[in-house]
């Protein structure tokens, strides 16, 4: 029975993740009016393949660890917002605050328990690499359509302003933009990483780097700024990382860089679509700062910055306790009996201290540093190559949300990203110890 309920949970598992990534195809094109119903799904089977290894492990290890009892902390305090309710939020709103801060947490517990090995880390990047090609080339596809195509079809309404230059904002498969934004910053991060790791094992690039240009256009015809520093930040240090720890790929490294050089100033100058692309980013980077310039607040990239770093920004309305967890969520406003004050809130970070209070804020920062202490060590500690080229990038994954508090309210993928991020560094960690002890 005991191999059953693994068999299940691994079962369940991979459905979890299949269906928290394809989701949108349903919500938006196949049953949108059953959009609010299928929000939920992905909750039920995550649930499930949790209760299933319940099952499996009765067994806890005890807390050692400095972000353990963080996450001990939090799961406290978020626990406590059901007593803390100034606004009167129905328990809906409460349970489904609490869901949006701790769901996730288990997989640090799950995932060790499935990626056991290098070779299973290899299927879940070439999975991720297979799926990723009809959601690079719907993506591309959209970019061309008007945005009121069916392709295009939004969730939300409000968002038919979805414009970049004349053209309209890819969000492929997904629900809203940041979510894809999210989806490609983790993937194209991996698929870099996974190009020095194919590399070093002798095995052929071409698929993943024709795949990962795919993605890079992609993540320009989003528009998004920060986002695509973010990969030209994290590609700059993959790349000086392995060049200096591993002196073998060195010649690999200067060769990849100056070939895809090449090939960019090749293709910018051939193909109409990476050339409007990226000049219609490019323009849109441009007008937005020159509207930033004129004296209109949060459109340049010094001010976007500033607003997400800023998180204690509406810390005089939240207090030291916060205005009620769940309180901020887009979906959750209808049902409070009480309003809470009219201000003007978006980035991550304001919403999480509106909620949780200055204390709360402090304890998700203090979370959020401990983590990436914690992933940064296991990476300085490991002395196998492979094991250190497929660290690298979910440990740059955690570092921007030291600062950043990501979007763990209003994007659940990102919320769901950063916890597989730290949970698939826990399980190379733990194949890598048992490595290590194997050959002892």
């Amino acid at each position: 029975m005991k191999l059953n309920i693994k068999l299940y949970y691994k079962y369940f598992f991979i459905l979890s993740l299949v269906w928290i990534t394809i989701d949108g195809v349903f919500r938006k094109w196949l049953l949108p009016n059953l959009s609010s119903q299928l929000f939920i799904v992905k909750y039920l089977l995550f649930s499930i393949s949790y209760f299933l290894l319940l099952l499996q492990n009765h067994k806890f290890k005890s807390t050692k660890s400095t972000y353990q009892i963080l996450i001990l902390s939090l799961s406290f305090w978020c626990f406590f917002q059901i007593i803390n309710n100034p606004y009167n939020a129905p328990l809906l709103v409460l349970v489904f605050g609490i869901i949006t801060y701790l769901f996730f947490i288990p997989l640090t517990f799950s995932i060790p328990k499935i990626f056991t090995s290098l070779t299973s880390f290899e299927r879940f990047t070439n999975y991720i690499a297979y799926l990723s090609i009809p959601i690079f080339a719907i993506g591309i596809m959209q970019y061309y359509l008007p945005v009121d195509h069916a392709l295009n079809y939004l969730v939300n309404a409000d968002q038919l302003a979805n414009k970049v230059g004349g053209f309209t904002r890819s969000l492929s498969i997904f629900t809203f933009v940041k979510i894809y934004d999210v989806y490609l910053i983790f993937c194209l991060t991996l698929f870099i990483s996974y190009i020095y790791y194919l590399s070093y094992i002798g095995k052929s690039i071409k698929f993943i780097s024709v795949l990962l240009g795919f993605g890079v256009i992609n993540l320009i015809m989003t528009g998004s700024r920060l986002q695509v520093f973010q990969l030209g930040f994290n590609a700059i240090i993959i790349s000086f990382f392995v060049y200096f720890k591993i002196p073998q790929l060195r010649k690999h490294i200067l060769i990849l860089l100056l070939f895809s050089s090449l090939l960019a100033i090749i293709f910018y100058n051939t193909s109409t679509t990476v050339q409007e692309s990226t000049d219609a980013f490019t323009n849109r980077v441009e007008q937005t700062e020159k509207v930033g310039e004129s004296g209109k607040a949060g459109y340049t990239a010094k001010d976007r910055v500033y607003d997400r770093v800023n998180i204690f920004a509406f810390s005089d309305y939240s207090g030291w306790l916060g205005l009620g967890i769940g309180t901020t969520y887009q979906g959750t406003g209808n049902f409070l009996k009480d309003k809470i004050p009219e201000i003007y809130y978006e980035e991550e970070g304001e919403r999480i201290v509106l909620e949780l209070g200055i204390v709360g804020g402090i304890i998700m920062i203090l979370l959020r540093l401990s983590i990436f202490l914690y992933a940064l060590n296991v990476l300085l500690k490991m002395k196998h190559i492979k094991y250190i080229i497929f660290s690298i990038p979910f440990v740059l994954y955690l570092f921007p949300p030291i600062f950043f508090l990501t979007n763990v309210t209003f994007n659940y993928f990102d919320g769901f990203a950063y916890w597989l991020s730290f949970s698939l560094l826990l399980a190379l960690e733990k194949s890598y110890i048992n490595t290590i002890l194997s050959t002892k």
